[in-house]
């Protein structure tokens, strides 16, 4: 008799323990790789404002030094996944965003997000990305779904902000 009372009660207290578990275990991975492409993104935007490219387009611009032509030559080979000569736009942030949660592979992403209960998966995170005063700031919205949806109340929305300072 008493079993039949505290069993359901105690059921229902594991599933919302191992629920909280799901949902800081998908901030936590979402956090870090948010972080790490915030802090690569300000790092490209001091290489994109302050090394000199050489421009394939006037034949007559060069390199302003030595250290710029090593720089230059040495982000052609980079991967648009960790680095970027252009500003930082919700594209490039996406992608940076993906290269440092999967290494650059969009559908384990997608499937990364997914198994994280992250509705939608990769399609269910929108980016947008601001500069002033020299810092970066990198905002993603999602939403979480726990994993045992009662009358589908069970989607929790997110948002995250990470600033960082542009490299001087």
């Amino acid at each position: 008799m008493e079993t039949s009372i505290v069993l359901p009660f105690f059921i229902l207290v594991i599933v919302f323990i191992y629920s909280i578990f799901v949902i800081v275990n998908a901030q936590n991975t979402i956090t870090h790789a948010l972080i790490q492409a915030t802090d690569s993104l300000a790092m490209d935007a001091y290489l994109t404002e302050n090394v000199s490219s050489y421009d394939t387009s006037d034949i007559t611009t060069f390199w302003n030094s030595l250290t710029d032509m090593v720089l230059d030559i040495a982000r052609m080979d980079n991967s648009e996944y960790f680095s970027s000569t252009t500003a930082a736009t919700s594209s490039t942030v996406k992608k940076r965003f993906i290269g440092y949660l999967t290494g650059g592979d969009e559908d384990a992403a997608a499937k990364k997000l997914k198994s994280l209960s992250i509705v939608d998966g990769l399609d269910g995170i929108s980016f947008q990305v601001t500069e002033s005063d020299g810092n970066i700031t990198v905002t993603i919205s999602y939403k979480i779904q726990y994993p045992i949806d009662v009358l589908g109340l069970g989607k929790i929305s997110m948002n995250q902000s990470i600033t960082a300072k542009k490299w001087a």
